[in-house]
């Protein structure tokens, strides 16, 4: 029997705390949009309840996971002229994400908006329409997130492409000045 090749570990989160709260929110407000009719009737305590969590989760996504874990941020200015996107990446050489918190973050920003439609579904075939505007209110919070780090992501990606074309472009330059 041939020994086999030791197990090598996973590599932990690199930021285990921000990770954990960038499940936590989505998770919780998932959670208490579920089973807030067991413990209360009152629409609008569950309601301010889901949108607390909601705002915390929209917050946390938007100003601390997606500086910390990927090494993005977005936010949108509004002037006098209109609205502009502002985006933000690390530079190449500070930028070393972690695949752990990457994966965390890119799976839970896409997939949680689709949670919430499907939870759309089930309240319009409820006839619970007063508990779709929760959903309302929560696929527009996760939908600005899906559409600031997607733009975001782009633009840092065409950045990199650029800053690499302009390198190698000022390095054939330099060589063949030399010649």
């Amino acid at each position: 029997m041939e020994p086999q090749a030791p197990v090598q570990p996973q590599p932990a989160y690199g930021h285990p705390l921000t990770a954990f709260f960038h499940v936590f929110f989505k998770v919780a407000a998932f959670l208490v949009y579920i089973f807030c009719g067991l413990f209360s009737k009152s629409f609008v305590l569950n309601f301010v309840l889901v949108v607390v969590l909601l705002m915390l989760d929209f917050w946390t996504t938007k100003n601390v996971s997606g500086r910390l874990l990927v090494g993005l941020r977005w936010w949108n200015e509004v002037t006098d002229e209109g609205s502009n996107w502002r985006f933000e990446s690390l530079a190449e050489g500070q930028r070393t994400i972690n695949g752990k918190d990457s994966a965390c973050f890119w799976w839970l920003l896409y997939t949680v908006p689709l949670g919430w439609m499907l939870l759309g579904v089930v309240a319009l075939v409820k006839f619970k329409i007063d508990y779709l505007l929760v959903v309302i209110v929560a696929v527009v919070l996760s939908g600005a997130n899906v559409v600031g780090y997607t733009k975001c992501s782009k633009q840092a990606s065409a950045q990199i492409k650029s800053m690499a074309t302009s390198a190698v472009t000022s390095g054939l330059t330099a060589a063949m000045s030399r010649v």
